[in-house]
């Protein structure tokens, strides 16, 4: 089986925590990579209806990933 370098979960359990950080407490930035990205997925009412939930739960997977990236290069 084929294992996930622990420096890519890193990684990304750090972007997903910077990204939910910028939902919750930074919208005007998101809204301004939405008209960018301008994906059904984000539009500009998706973000202001549903901006806590989906910060709160990048945060929740950053964490997962960081924790899993960090207790496998420590080896716990």
């Amino acid at each position: 089986m084929m294992e996930i370098d622990p420096y890519l979960k890193v990684f990304f359990g750090l972007l997903f925590v910077l990204l939910g950080m910028g939902y919750i407490y930074r919208p005007a930035i998101i809204e301004r990579i939405n008209r960018l990205v301008r994906e059904t997925f984000l539009n500009d009412s998706y973000v202001a209806l549903h901006r806590k939930n989906w910060g709160f739960l990048l945060l929740l997977i950053g964490g997962v990933l960081v924790y899993m990236g960090v207790s496998r290069l420590r080896g716990w």
